[in-house]
């Protein structure tokens, strides 16, 4: 399992996490299907899902899953599982932070 530190991003920002399994895939392998879940590494939020925006994406061997909101001053746990095309399974896990918008302190 490898660890990925994403960018802080502000309560009202939508973006884009994205985690590349060329690293991890054998020769040849593609990205065939994938999952994502949220918790929380550090701080309160009773419902850490509903950071994840949409359903994930891939293409080859990169993945993409869209965060909205969260709770400022959490850490959230993002796990990212990826099916390979050679029948394997491949996770990663992402840091992200959320910190207050710029004109609410």
């Amino acid at each position: 399992m490898n660890i990925v530190t994403f960018p802080d991003k502000s309560v009202s920002e939508v973006v884009p996490l994205v985690v590349q399994f060329a690293d991890r895939l054998q020769f040849g392998e593609t990205v065939i299907g994938v999952t994502t879940a949220a918790s929380v590494l550090s701080g309160t939020d009773p419902s850490p899902s509903s950071i994840l925006s949409g359903a994930p994406t891939f293409s080859g061997t990169e993945v993409t899953q869209a965060v909205t909101g969260g709770v400022a001053g959490c850490i959230y746990s993002i796990v990212f599982i990826a099916a390979g095309s050679g029948t394997h399974t491949y996770i990663k896990v992402g840091r992200l932070a959320v910190l207050p918008d710029a004109n609410q302190f």
